[in-house]
């Protein structure tokens, strides 16, 4: 198991193309994420509502009860998907810019701003 991210109050793992979120205070693991390959960056903002996992595109995951398993191919409020469909983009890095903005810099180099 590889930890990707840690705050206060949570832990971003990954295991086998899967990502985990273990809320510390609930002593709870859940599933957030699977990536072909496995993913190489996550981050968890700063006010703690939302955490970021990348590699194969990007998964956003708010941090917010009632805190669902994530399913690949199904909408949800919890979380949301970028460069991960027919248009895989391939990410190196993610930064935080502020509460509402990340940097998303691709494996081409490129950087994305992308609104949270």
């Amino acid at each position: 198991m590889i930890k990707l991210a840690e705050s206060r109050n949570y832990i971003i793992t990954s295991e086998y193309e899967t990502v985990n979120l273990e809320i510390k205070n609930r002593n709870q693991t859940i599933i957030i994420g699977d990536f072909y390959g496995d993913p190489c960056v996550a981050l968890i903002s700063e006010d703690e509502t939302f955490c970021l996992v990348g590699g194969e595109g990007i998964i956003i995951y708010y941090l917010q009860d009632p805190f669902s398993e994530y399913q690949r191919n199904v909408s949800s409020k919890q979380w949301k998907e970028w460069g991960r469909d027919e248009n895989t983009i391939w990410v190196e890095n993610i930064q935080q810019i502020d509460l509402e903005f990340i940097e998303v810099t691709t494996d081409s180099g490129k950087n994305i701003m992308l609104k949270v």
